[in-house]
């Protein structure tokens, strides 16, 4: 991929502004002058000012030539300024002024004698010179060896500044013009410059000064955005304009009516904005129709438009405004641009001292067909134009009484492409530079949220693997509330109900319980037999119905329903330990112990007082030591035939119970084994002991 070099934020020199004198000038109106010197060294000094106007089309800078006739007053009037202390009337002899010979002046295609009164071509002594910017001084911005003319000619009252790019001159010796060659020396950043006229009548008739830039534009003396255009090729510079339509419209208190100059034609006209000349140059209709509307008298000898004062009054009550509206063609179109004259504008006099002159109106016959919207437009319209992209723009000027501050614009070359960091004329960031600058930021943050929510997601999923080691679909028993006594809790394996909740650990106790011993309280020759567990209390408990588990399981005699009845158990019943759950369990008058499958098969409970008295593993266990167990005494629990006196009998039984006797299994029985319904021991009711007193029975683990 190509990477283009970043250009060096020093290189890209600003908008250079040419100052204005203040002063508004002319023989032919009020116009707002600038400053230039020529004939200056290299650092700008000893040169010579002038006042000049400014010419879109030209390509020269023309300044007025010594005159004899014309004393100080009148050289003032045509713009020279002191020099040495002393006024003066045109260029004056200097080293730094190289004579080129006396040759024609190059004029815009389509000037006519006709519209300045003069007949004799204008002519002049070229030469070449430093040309600079304002006042001859150390800080003027002077550009070396450029064309200049020294005119005689009546045709031009005041000098004038040339805005055309390219260059200029004979054949065989063409000179690039002032805005090109400041251009090459990177004075600024392109040919291109932003300029408005001023309005004399404006700022309650003290004046808005005019403004000209180069290499850029002031963007605080445009009311709005404009229209942009191209011009006709590369060769043909000329600032072409469609105009669609010109409206008058009077002052609204004065009359609501407003009117079309275009109306009765098939279409607008096409138009050259330019400075070099004050006139409106229009199609002869469009005259006709500005003759009526304001009053005007035409002049034959002179071609102008002249107004008396009973028609200047007439205007200045109507105080109407013209509207030129422009676009591409000659056309309505929906991209319109209004540029809005007030009379004011067009209230000018005409004088050959510049002073004491007629009130003309500054339209004019076009006499070859070609159109101009000259510096009176210019008045109320800011123009930007750029040589190099071949297009201008048309915008409204602004003309406040008091001018805000500059606000200077850089029109860049066409090779040249703004990088981050490049300088804006304020100062500031470019644009391209300010919007990078924000999608840097913003992938910034989107790139630190998805680092965020990575990691966040990462410590979530290890906090679930370590909390939660298995999906349960059961309810968890713990939270089941009342719902426990629904429950069957079996001890004995292969008991699982379907509705029993699962085991928490895989691989220790499966469906089968293939791979886990059975746990017993007998002996461990005994095979395992089921341990009772209470059913749910219900009126068949009551009546003597026994729902164990599942319909069809069968009635086991003399089942107990709570703790309370556990002295009355059916006799010879082996009771056996099964992994139940993993946790505890909580109804009223019943508790459940939680047994860990960790710990099996091994048991680590101890026997109770309660177990020593009526356990059936120490029955287990006497059967071991005799075939025959003598039968106890429903009344007091003694052994029956045994030797000795009935206290001492007892005593000697429940020592050695205590004391001898184990279980017949490898884990004792502790107060929390005796302490849950789910390993409660069975008793022997008095009825059984009775009967097994009479008769002898085969120990059950045999």
């Amino acid at each position: 991929m190509h990477l283009q070099k970043r250009v060096d934020v020093t290189t890209i020199p600003l908008p250079k502004v040419v100052p204005t004198s203040g002063d508004f000038d002319g023989n032919d109106g009020k116009w707002s002058t600038f400053l230039i010197n020529v004939n200056s060294d290299n650092q700008g000094l000893n040169g010579q000012d002038f006042k000049v106007l400014v010419s879109t089309s030209s390509a020269l800078t023309l300044l007025p030539a010594p005159n004899e006739q014309c004393n100080p007053d009148c050289a003032a009037k045509h713009g020279v300024l002191t020099y040495n202390g002393k006024q003066v009337t045109g260029v004056q002899e200097s080293e730094n002024w190289q004579d080129a010979g006396i040759l024609s002046i190059p004029l815009p295609y389509w000037y006519s004698n006709d519209y300045t009164g003069y007949n004799s071509t204008p002519r002049g002594v070229w030469g070449t010179t430093n040309v600079g910017l304002g006042h001859s001084s150390a800080q003027s911005l002077v550009n070396p060896g450029l064309y200049a003319v020294k005119y005689t000619s009546n045709a031009f009252f005041m000098g004038s500044f040339g805005l055309a790019a390219g260059e200029v001159g004979g054949q065989g010796a063409t000179k690039p013009t002032f805005l090109s060659q400041f251009k090459d020396l990177q004075t600024i950043a392109s040919p291109s410059y932003g300029y408005t006229a001023g309005a004399w009548y404006r700022n309650n008739r003290n004046g808005v000064p005019g403004s000209l830039v180069l290499g850029g534009y002031d963007k605080s003396r445009m009311a709005r955005d404009g229209l942009s255009l191209p011009m006709p090729n590369n060769k043909n510079n000329t600032l072409v304009v469609g105009v669609p339509s010109i409206l008058y419209r009077p002052d609204q208190d004065v009359e609501a009516n407003q009117y079309s100059f275009t109306a009765n034609t098939t279409g607008g006209f096409r138009a050259n904005i330019d400075s070099t000349l004050p006139y409106l140059i229009l199609p002869d209709w469009i005259c006709d129709e500005f003759q009526k509307k304001f009053r005007l008298t035409y002049d034959n000898e002179t071609n102008f438009y002249t107004v008396n004062s009973s028609a200047h009054n007439w205007n200045a009550q109507q105080n109407a405004t013209v509207t030129f509206q422009l676009a591409a063609g000659p056309l309505n179109s929906a991209d319109l641009m209004n540029i809005q004259l007030p009379y004011d504008a067009f209230d000018l006099q005409l004088s050959e001292t510049g002073a004491n002159g007629t009130n003309y109106f500054p339209i004019k016959k076009s006499k070859d067909g070609v159109y101009i919207l000259g510096r009176t437009f210019l008045q109320e319209a800011y123009i930007i134009v750029d040589y190099e992209r071949a297009n201008f723009t048309v915008a409204p000027a602004s003309n406040p009484n008091s001018l805000p501050k500059e606000d200077l614009k850089i029109i860049y070359n066409t090779t040249y492409h703004p990088g981050a960091g490049t300088p804006d004329s304020d100062g500031g960031l470019a644009p391209g530079a300010i919007a990078g600058t924000v999608v840097g930021i913003v992938v910034a943050f989107a790139i630190a949220g998805i680092v965020a929510f990575c990691w966040w997601r990462k410590r979530k999923n290890k906090r679930e693997v370590g909390q939660k080691h298995y999906a349960t679909s059961q309810i968890d028993p713990t939270l089941a509330g009342q719902e426990i006594k629904h429950r069957r809790v079996s001890e004995l394996t292969g008991s699982d109900l379907p509705s029993s909740p699962k085991t928490p650990l895989a691989g220790y106790y499966t469906a089968d319980h293939k791979s886990v011993p059975p746990i017993s309280e007998m002996s461990p020759d005994s095979p395992p037999v089921e341990l009772y567990s209470p059913p749910p209390e219900s009126a068949s408990d009551i009546d003597g119905g026994r729902d164990y588990f599942t319909a069809g399981k069968p009635h086991r005699r003399g089942a107990q329903r709570d703790r309370a009845s556990s002295g009355h158990n059916t006799p010879g019943t082996p009771i056996a330990e099964l992994p139940g759950d993993d946790a505890q369990f909580h109804t009223p008058g019943t508790q459940f112990d939680a047994v860990s499958p960790l710990n099996s098969p091994l048991h680590s409970r101890g026997p109770s007082d309660t177990s020593l008295l009526t356990n059936i593993d120490e029955r287990l266990a006497d059967n071991k030591k005799d075939a025959t167990r003598p039968a106890q005494s429903a009344e007091t629990g003694a052994a029956v035939g045994t030797v000795g006196p009935k206290n001492e009998v007892q005593a000697e039984t429940t020592t050695e119970a205590a004391a001898e006797r184990r279980p017949s299994h490898q884990r004792g029985l502790s107060d929390t084994t005796i302490a849950s319904d789910s390993t409660a021991v069975s008793q022997p009711t008095p009825e059984e002991q009775e009967r097994w007193a009479r008769e002898p029975r085969r120990p059950l683990s045999e």
